[in-house]
């Protein structure tokens, strides 16, 4: 009796995930920005606060030109909250991702397109940009190009395609992989 040796067809075979791990990466890595943005917009925000108090106490004591207007603190409240709820989804999204768990490609796209959004938010309306460039604190660089709002909306549109491609989908779908029993 002879035993013939048959390939294992294409449909068996375990996808080999490279989409589903670069968006995984990316995800955690932009969650890690986000977290940065986060803390610098909270930092700001305590200054800009302090600025505000001291600028209705003793208004002489504020540099002339300061702006006093009390829209800063809620830009930076604004990006703050955005900036966290971008770091959640996109942190665990990621993780999860990389877990191979289905519910890491919904988290993931939810915080892409989280990004996507306020990028393309503050690449579009010139005012917000402007505002960004604010600095209270003299921590956050201030810079008058739109730039990094480019660079966020380039990698968070790479990291929407690669979570919602079907060889991601497939990859998830297959799960974990088993070891084979001794």
């Amino acid at each position: 009796m002879t035993l013939e040796h048959h390939p294992l067809p294409e449909a068996t075979a375990q996808p080999q995930g490279t989409t589903g791990i670069a968006a995984g990466v990316l995800a955690i890595l932009g969650g890690l920005g986000f977290l940065a943005a986060a803390a610098l917009h909270l930092i700001e925000l305590v200054f800009s606060l302090y600025v505000l108090a001291v600028g209705a106490i003793a208004p002489k004591a504020v540099t002339p030109g300061t702006d006093l207007s009390g829209a800063a603190p809620v830009f930076l409240t604004i990006a703050a909250v955005t900036d966290l709820v971008a770091m959640a989804l996109l942190s665990s999204g990621g993780i999860l991702l990389l877990q191979r768990k289905g519910p890491g490609r919904v988290l993931t796209a939810l915080g892409a397109g989280i990004a996507l959004g306020s990028s393309g938010l503050a690449l579009l309306v010139p005012w917000i940009s402007s505002g960004s460039a604010v600095s209270y604190s003299r921590l956050t660089p201030i810079t008058d190009n739109v730039w990094p709002f480019a660079v966020i909306l380039i990698v968070a549109a790479a990291t929407l395609l690669l979570t919602l491609i079907p060889p991601t989908v497939r990859w998830l779908a297959a799960g974990t992989p088993r070891l084979p029993r001794r």
